[in-house]
């Protein structure tokens, strides 16, 4: 999509935020806005609400995997991010019911402008709520997989990438271990039809 090699939303701090989307989602959402009206005028209000609530998973499921398999994500990217997920899930509410996903995501996203020091809080829920925290919201492993593709999780040394100290603090002191250890996530467990608690 982009010639970055952390993807659309590795931009860095300083850098301007002028557009208001990633190109290539402002592309998806204009086609699908244009498409809407004559998928409307073809399909009957169930047929419609079924395939357009398809679509929108489908959409979701490409976001995320993409995501989680190529992207990283700073917090001046998490801002465009934010605007890409709203873009796409009003798209989505356009037809259909189901459409908690694109929810979830959103919810998920503000893992990357948060401060480290603030992460865990964010996790477990402030003042010990966990109803309140991400792990409750979204799942463990689902927090904490979004979470390692923060553009600040990991950093290269000469024996290779290397988690950063808030991380392993952070890990420890909620005695969890890294799900996205050994780089290989499966995505498909994180798709817009499946349960993430």
């Amino acid at each position: 999509l982009t010639g970055q090699s952390g993807g659309p939303y590795a931009i860095p701090a300083g850098s301007s935020l002028e557009t208001p989307n990633s190109p290539a989602i402002k592309s998806i959402v204009y086609c699908l806005r244009v498409q809407f009206v004559h998928v409307q005028a073809a399909l009957t209000s169930a047929s419609l609400a079924s395939f357009w609530t398809a679509l929108s998973m489908r959409l979701y499921d490409i976001v995320v995997a993409r995501l989680l398999q190529h992207y990283t994500v700073s917090t001046v990217g998490a801002v465009i991010l934010s605007r890409d997920v709203e873009a796409l899930r009003s798209v989505s509410m356009l037809a259909g019911t189901e459409h908690s996903h694109w929810d979830m995501l959103r919810e998920l996203v503000t893992l990357y402008m948060t401060p480290p020091d603030a992460i865990k809080t964010m996790l477990v829920g402030p003042d010990g709520d966990a109803s309140k925290g991400l792990f409750s919201k979204t799942g463990r492993d689902t927090a904490l997989v979004f979470l390692s593709r923060r553009n600040d999780y990991r950093y290269k040394t000469a024996a290779g990438m290397k988690k950063s100290s808030w991380v392993t603090d952070m890990l420890s002191e909620l005695s969890m271990s890294d799900p996205s250890d050994g780089g290989n996530v499966n995505v498909s467990s994180f798709a817009a039809g499946r349960k993430h608690m």
